[in-house]
């Protein structure tokens, strides 16, 4: 169940990391018994909104991997997110929407984190994606399972923009950080105490940093 958005929102209630088999063969570890396929979405230690940055991977190596390929794709992410308990119908026009949205968070993420104004068109994007009703929560009548419904697409988009913005309404715009792998580059917030967070996540590029470095100790001939 989703938190308040005004702080931050939980990612994943639908299931993170489980679904997604675009990408046969390209794996980066493990989750429940099973290899994590590229195509997987990531919702490790991320805001709702990074989240949806991070469904463009890749992004420093010239050729970015794009986890969001075809309108179903959209669909699912939906679901994974947490955003909707149904996953609503997306044409190819809608998924040409949610992209130009991922980029308005992504550029607006990173002037954050730089600490430069983020591009007016990008904040006028967020704006208007931001003004559509976002899903509402509904309790079963047993109040142990909460369902979100939202009017398509529209509303799940909102909830990624309104997402942003409470953000940067709120202290936490002043610790959002660029992932230090320089493969990725997908936003963080450092909530850390010692704020000394580098990695968008400990799964995923933490743990690749780890491997990387354990390699090369292994390569250095001993004196």
């Amino acid at each position: 169940m989703k938190g308040e958005l005004k702080d931050a929102a939980p990612v994943g209630a639908g299931g993170a990391d489980t679904g997604g088999t675009g990408s046969a063969g390209v794996t980066d570890g493990t989750r429940e018994g099973r290899q994590r396929a590229k195509a997987d979405f990531r919702f490790d230690d991320a805001r709702l909104c990074f989240a949806f940055a991070g469904t463009l991977a890749d992004r420093g190596t010239g050729t970015p991997f794009e986890r969001l390929a075809r309108p179903e794709d959209l669909s699912r992410w939906s679901v994974e997110s947490g955003c909707t308990t149904a996953a609503p119908p997306c044409t190819a026009a809608d998924l040409e929407r949610a992209r130009h949205l991922r980029e308005a968070v992504h550029r607006t993420g990173r002037a954050l984190a730089e600490a430069v104004p983020p591009a007016l068109e990008d904040i006028a994007l967020v704006n208007r994606a931001a003004a559509e009703p976002p899903s509402t929560p509904e309790l079963a009548p047993d109040a142990t399972t909460v369902r979100w419904r939202g009017d398509g697409i529209a509303a799940v988009l909102s909830m990624v923009a309104r997402d942003l913005i409470a953000l940067c309404a709120s202290e936490h715009r002043a610790h959002v950080r660029l992932c230090g792998n320089p493969d990725c580059e997908v936003p963080f917030v450092d909530t850390s105490r010692a704020s000394a967070r580098r990695w968008c996540s400990m799964k995923t590029c933490g743990a690749l940093a780890k491997k990387r470095a354990y390699r090369a100790r292994k390569q250095t001939p001993e004196r």
